[in-house]
């Protein structure tokens, strides 16, 4: 063999030898990227604790509940703190964990400590004692992180233990349309069957077929309990389509990558990927926990506003939402136009309309949950899936029940003997009211100018001309604005959801927004400025600027009734007639717009649409106050009027109680049914016995007051509160002698001089003071009304201390009249006093706090309303 072969031959050989070793160790590094890739996945499919937290807090609260806790968890490292939180905090409120937190919830999940949580859980409700029975695997290591799939297996477990009417978590199937935002900024996911929060969700959908393939792999070969796995199973086997059901998406959309990050889960992307599609999810009230499955059989959406359709489109109004759809080509003359129907959707598709053509009209007598009432027909049944459209301006959905008794401005759509919608046709006929606005802090009726914008475009106009100006634009009005010269100016939005924003205004929630007309006048002065709208708009701003909407929906119906029978007594009074107004928006009436409208408050008032408090047929005068000291006051105490007013009985509020309790309460209120003399009130306001409102701050106060610092504060009000009414401030002209009482007139003052003495000349049989007597170096005044008592005692310099020894400065009125006065003297002269006092407000009628109270002991709004208000009963003022 020549040199050159053998030198191929050899360079072959050495070109094998290379591609051998190039191959293997390619071969290596493909084998370590797999096991490397192979961890990745494992870690990704790892539960955190803060994920564990959150799945395990609605077992016990759905997120209004959980995000209403007051914060008790600490963290070892501030760093700790992230979007779990509020989570974290539920888990220790359920006595899961312990409030200093020194585990980071970003890290894993252990199964030794998923086990210590079972066991915590079963050890407050041991009906969960046979979670373990059935589970694929076990919890022998202790320190190995546990897997996504095995947690969801785990509370799964615990979900099918609890029972049916218990269960907060359930699942459901969604037919996802798109999002919306709430006022406060939250996005929500639209859906056939309503809106709810996604903002933690998760797409558990690998995970979730990986656990029914583990536990279906476990029962059919070697369980652990047979009898007991089938027992386990049955929920989840219910809800399991992805085996079972062909027509589920075996492709998911996986989880984020870190299971601690929440990055991501609140944009649009996260719908996006499920929009137009059916998915099966876990759901507790209006927030959904995971994703488990995403369907593509048919879906029928029931009861949609078909707007329009033609050809190949379908435009529809589904929960609020805008929505156009695909379908089969419609023929010209089978047009479908403003109709109810049922839609089928497949593939994102309608493959099916059902028109429900047929329509009745009728008085409505009557409405429940489940029936609705109508003259000519009966009682006729609500389909499940039972919608109220209003169709006059803006097209909506209403989210209760919106439809009059007693009025036929409603058409109903019915199809196999039920009502299958209900549809508006007319706006709701409640009398306007005029609401006179104050200045920022409600501190005068006059304004030194006007500036306002609009959300929508708006026109400004008087009797002769009218201006157009677009959303945004700034408008600004002073007394010599040239379109006054004609007279009252009108400011109205173009749009019947626009709202009219007062720039030159402030309130607690900012610069207000105003719903119907703004008027504005010039008096003289400077300007005045109505809002004109309905009564019941006016009352969505009304509750949440005189009630927390926390307090709940029972609490604020209560409120709602209340305020919407002050409100209409004195729109028939006319009560500010000379400001071309019926009430203004302070305290002197309702407090409105304060606070900014929110859903519960609009839910509350159409609730209660239209729903008053009578007395013997009439509309009463439904006064109201924030909290009581345990017994309240008739009104003729505290306003001096001298009318009767039967249904405002002062009584003592103490909780209703049966058996033995009960003889203890007749006992209480035998003890406490006179509280006019000093002894009695003192034994009372010191004694702290348990009422509705006990449990509030204000129940109990004190303060303690100079004489330097009351001479100042009835200086600066003297002079008001007698020219507000001269038969309230009366100065003594003659002191008492030879057996006669001294006499008072009335006549102006502003000053007694320095404080010499005040005491107490009467209480009503409540405990409220209604005379005051103030001896000063120059004056001596005697003071009727429990208002102008307040005032002059205002603790302007001093710190009031409430029963949870919780500071409040700078009060411009005393929380109540309910007091007792402690005197201390330096040198033989009064130097200051203690009031030692209970509840906020005058005292009359319904406690606010009393109403939460009653309500959170499962009490009907109704209920409570006769509770406060003896002898009356709900009526209804459209009629």
């Amino acid at each position: 063999m020549s040199i050159k072969r053998k030198l191929i031959l050899i360079g072959i050989c050495i070109i094998i030898v290379v591609a051998v070793i190039a191959t293997n160790v390619i071969r290596r590094l493909n084998e370590d990227k797999q096991e490397n890739q192979g961890d990745t996945i494992v870690t990704e499919n790892v539960i955190t604790r803060a994920e564990a937290f959150r799945l395990l807090s609605y077992l016990e609260f759905n997120k209004k509940e959980r995000e209403a806790l007051s914060l008790g968890i600490t963290y070892a490292d501030g760093n700790m703190s992230g979007w779990y939180d509020s989570y974290v905090n539920a888990v220790w409120k359920m006595g899961l964990i312990e409030g200093n937190v020194d585990i980071a919830p970003s890290e894993a999940l252990t199964y030794g400590s998923c086990k210590e949580l079972l066991d915590k859980l079963i050890m407050k409700k041991p009906e969960f004692q046979t979670v373990y029975t059935g589970l694929s695997f076990d919890f022998i290591s202790a320190d190995r992180a546990m897997s996504t799939h095995e947690f969801l297996e785990v509370y799964e477990a615990l979900l099918s233990i609890i029972p049916e009417d218990e269960k907060q978590v359930k699942m459901d199937t969604l037919f996802v349309l798109g999002t919306d935002m709430t006022d406060d900024g939250m996005d929500r996911m639209v859906t056939d069957q309503g809106k709810y929060y996604y903002q933690t969700a998760r797409s558990y959908e690998t995970q979730y077929e990986q656990m029914q393939k583990e536990k279906q792999q476990t029962v059919t070969t070697s369980p652990r309990n047979p009898e007991a796995a089938d027992d386990q199973i049955t929920m989840s086997q219910s809800m399991d389509k992805t085996e079972e059901n062909p027509s589920y998406n075996q492709q998911s959309s996986q989880a984020s990558a870190s299971e601690d990050s929440m990055e991501g889960l609140n944009q649009a992307d996260f719908v996006d990927q499920y929009l137009d599609k059916g998915i099966q999810v876990l759901l507790c009230d209006q927030e959904i926990l995971y994703i488990t499955a995403v369907t593509t059989e048919k879906m029928v959406i029931h009861n949609v506003w078909i707007s329009k359709g033609v050809e190949q489109l379908v435009e529809t109004f589904v929960n609020g939402l805008y929505k156009t759809f695909d379908t089969k080509y419609i023929a010209p003359e089978n047009k479908i136009e403003k109709v109810i129907g049922d839609i089928t959707i497949e593939n994102q598709r309608i493959v099916q309309i059902s028109v429900k053509p047929d329509k009745i009209e009728g008085k409505v007598l009557q409405t429940a949950k489940d029936f609705i009432e109508i003259e000519g027909y009966g009682k006729l049944p609500l389909e499940e899936d039972f919608r109220i459209y209003k169709l006059y301006g803006d097209l909506s959905i209403e989210p209760t029940s919106s439809i009059l008794v007693g009025y036929e401005n409603t058409d109903f759509i019915v199809s196999g003997g039920k009502i299958s919608a209900a549809l508006i046709t007319e706006s709701i006929k409640a009398e306007n009211i005029r609401v006179l606005i104050r200045t920022s802090k409600f501190k005068d009726v006059v304004h030194d100018q006007v500036v306002l914008t609009a959300s929508s475009d708006f026109i400004i106009s008087n009797k002769k001309d009218k201006k157009k100006y677009s959303a945004g634009d700034k408008v600004t009005i002073e007394a010599d604005n040239e379109m006054l010269k004609e007279g009252r100016i009108t400011v109205e939005p173009v749009d019947d959801g626009g709202r009219i924003e007062l720039l030159s205004i402030e309130r607690s929630q900012g610069t207000p927004k105003y719903r119907g007309r703004i008027e504005i006048a010039e008096n003289g002065k400077g300007l005045l400025v109505v809002n004109e709208l309905p009564l019941e708009e006016y009352l969505y701003s009304v509750i949440p600027s005189e009630m927390p909407t926390y307090y709940g929906m029972e609490a604020l119906k209560v409120q709602a009734v209340c305020a919407r029978s002050y409100a209409y007594k004195h729109l028939l009074a006319n009560s500010l007639s000379e400001y071309g107004a019926h009430v203004d928006d302070s305290v002197s009436y309702q407090v409105y717009n304060n606070i900014s409208e929110n859903e519960d408050a609009v839910l509350a008032v159409k609730d209660t649409y239209g729903k008053v408090i009578e007395y013997d047929g009439e509309v009463i005068i439904a006064y109201y106050f924030s909290t009581s000291c345990g017994h309240t006051s008739e009104a003729f105490s505290v306003w001096a009027n001298n009318v009767e007013m039967p249904y405002l009985n002062g009584k003592l509020m103490v909780l209703e109680e049966k058996g033995e309790g009960a003889e203890a309460e007749q006992e209480l209120e035998k003890k406490y049914q006179d509280l006019s003399t000093e002894e009695s009130f003192k034994s009372f306001i010191t004694s702290k016995i348990p009422t509705i409102d006990s449990d509030f701050n204000w129940y109990r106060w004190k303060v303690a007051m100079s004489v330097k610092d009351i001479k100042k504060v009835i200086n600066n009000s003297l002079a008001a509160r007698y020219n507000a009414n001269p038969n309230l401030i009366l100065t003594m002209t003659e002191e008492a002698k030879d057996g006669n009482e001294a006499v008072f007139e009335s006549l102006p003052v502003d000053t007694v001089g320095d404080i010499v003495d005040i005491s107490v000349l009467k209480r009503d049989r409540s405990g409220i003071i209604t005379e005051l007597l103030i001896t000063g170096s120059e004056k001596t005044i005697k003071v009727l009304t429990e208002y102008n008592i307040r005032v002059l005692l205002a603790p302007t310099y001093d710190t009031v201390i409430r029963q949870d020894e919780s500071k409040v400065d700078k009060l411009s009125l005393l929380p109540s009249a309910f007091f007792r006065i402690s005197k201390k003297e330096k040198e033989g002269k009064l130097s200051s006093i203690v009031l030692t006092g209970g509840g906020y407000g005058h005292g009359v009628g319904m406690s606010q706090n009393g109403v939460k109270a009653l309500a959170d002991a499962g009490k009907e709004y109704d209920e409570i309303v006769a509770y406060f208000y003896e002898g009356t009963k709900i009526g209804f003022i459209y009629e």
